[in-house]
């Protein structure tokens, strides 16, 4: 019996995101990527004298430099942009909102990739990223 590998599952065409959506949108931020003390509290990215992420199993981990109110909003601003240029990536559990986003800071020109912890309210983490990990996302 010959047995042919299977296809991957289609994920349906989305409708565009309102504005009320991406006017909702927000970066929350997460603990595991923090590594010092942010606006949710205490860090969990535990890091060596290079900055390198050394948590059992969490070893993969960029760390967030985000720790300000200031950096929040900013934070918010890139989730937002993202979704209104369409740099997203659903995924097929996906809600309302797209699982993967990405930002590319003009005044810097440094890519910043946006996961959404919740799909329904559009509540997003991120990490600085390269470009080969964007492009390994998104294209």
């Amino acid at each position: 019996m010959l047995l042919l590998p299977s296809r991957p599952r289609q994920i349906p065409i989305r409708p565009a995101l309102t504005a009320e959506q991406i006017d909702s949108a927000c970066y929350v931020g997460s603990p595991e990527h923090k590594a010092k003390r942010w606006w949710g509290g205490l860090p969990l990215g535990y890091v060596n004298k290079s900055g390198e992420a050394t948590r059992p199993k969490k070893q993969q981990t960029t760390i967030c430099p985000f720790t300000t109110e200031t950096e929040r909003l900013t934070a918010t601003t890139w989730i937002r942009d993202s979704l209104s240029a369409g740099q997203i990536k659903y995924y097929e559990g996906d809600k309302d909102f797209p699982a993967r986003v990405w930002y590319r800071d003009p005044a810097t020109n440094k890519v910043w990739i946006g996961y959404c912890l919740n799909t329904v309210l559009g509540q997003y983490k991120g990490w600085p990223a390269d470009e080969s990990e964007r492009i390994a996302i998104f294209d």
